[in-house]
């Protein structure tokens, strides 16, 4: 038992020592296969592709303009992430609608700038949303009168890589301690 609990704690140790600063440690790791491109239009109109934030962590999250729920909840911590940082140091932050149709990209750019300039709103045909929505592993059910959907936040590290993955719920200190350990590496 002794021996156990020993080599248990060596385990620990060794495992906690090889943390170190620059890794990204709230939220929990993707599962594999999960994350991907995404290829869809900014507000403005203008293709988009992650390449157009390579060199910089990225939020992302999805859902809808019109969202009661956990949406306000995401976009309030997208403006406090987004002012915890410089303008220039900030994150990318990406919010992917799940409703094309209704939010398109007047309306995304309406909104979004309220917010914050620095967001960026992406929408696209129904069928290149549902195609990056199931990449990111998005639950997404369409019932009357609306849409229900996950609300995740992604990090991805300036290689568009998904290394986090984190509930809508997750403070807003543990997201910017994650964006500023892959910045610092």
């Amino acid at each position: 038992m002794m021996r156990r609990l020993c080599v248990g704690v060596a385990f620990a140790l060794s495992a906690a020592s090889a943390w170190t600063a620059e890794q990204p440690h709230h939220g929990i790791a993707p599962p594999v296969g999960l994350g991907g491109p995404i290829d869809l239009l900014d507000q403005r109109g203008a293709p988009f592709s992650l390449g157009r934030v390579a060199g910089r962590p990225a939020l992302v999250f999805f859902g809808l303009l019109h969202c009661g729920t956990t949406c306000p909840v995401a976009f309030a911590t997208a403006q406090q992430v987004l002012a915890a940082f410089g303008p220039a140091a900030a994150p990318a932050v990406v919010f992917v609608t799940l409703d094309p149709l209704s939010d398109r990209p007047r309306e995304l750019g309406a909104f979004l700038e309220k917010i914050d300039s620095r967001l960026i709103g992406l929408t696209g045909d129904p069928t290149n949303i549902e195609h990056t929505a199931e990449r990111y592993g998005v639950g997404v059910r369409q019932r009357a009168g609306g849409v229900d959907h996950s609300s995740m936040w992604y990090l991805l590290d300036g290689g568009g890589n998904l290394r986090r993955v984190y509930p809508h719920t997750t403070p807003v200190a543990h997201l910017v301690d994650d964006v500023r350990a892959l910045q610092a590496k």
